[in-house]
């Protein structure tokens, strides 16, 4: 009996451990998609890997027919994003893009290798406030520059708090 309760207090802990908390102000996207998934397998790789809170899943994302590497998240409407972490396997961040409303910039790793832009598939509202500290949209897109693959643990897109 003490075996069974140790064995399932470690089944717990490793759960939590690898069970990603939700921050504050992040957006939980409507639709996940990519370019095309390593090996053609969607239920371990495909793009809602990178958005189930999970870090020991991830989404591997390899080149479409044309050459390109993209990840895609779509947003339940028009927000006023600050940022967009990508996080890795030891569930720390990978790359955090910081947005104003002309550009996101990018601190981590290989920033010059990946472009992310936050865009709106229709039309802005004309009643949105100005602000600087964050950009509008309903899409928030990953693109790879070189060649290759890459995968995505989790990602995470925050609005502004007020919004």
């Amino acid at each position: 009996m003490i075996k069974l309760t140790l064995l399932s207090a470690v089944m717990v802990a490793a759960f939590a451990a690898s069970t990603r908390v939700k921050l504050t102000g992040e957006i939980t996207p409507v639709s996940a998609e990519l370019s095309a998934t390593y090996l053609d397998d969607e239920e371990h790789f495909g793009a809602d890997r990178a958005i189930d809170l999970d870090f020991d899943t991830a989404s591997s994302i390899v080149a479409d027919p044309d050459d390109n590497r993209w990840f895609r998240l779509t947003l339940d409407q028009v927000h006023c994003v600050t940022q967009v972490i990508w996080y890795v396997i030891d569930r720390t961040p990978f790359q955090t893009w910081t947005c104003s409303d002309t550009q996101c910039t990018c601190t981590g790793y290989w920033c010059n290798d990946y472009t992310r832009t936050v865009s709106t598939s229709g039309t802005l509202p004309d009643n949105l406030p100005t602000v600087t500290d964050c950009k509008y949209g309903d899409t928030v897109q990953v693109d790879m520059a070189d060649s290759g693959s890459f995968a995505i643990h989790e990602i995470v897109v925050v609005k502004r708090l007020g919004e």
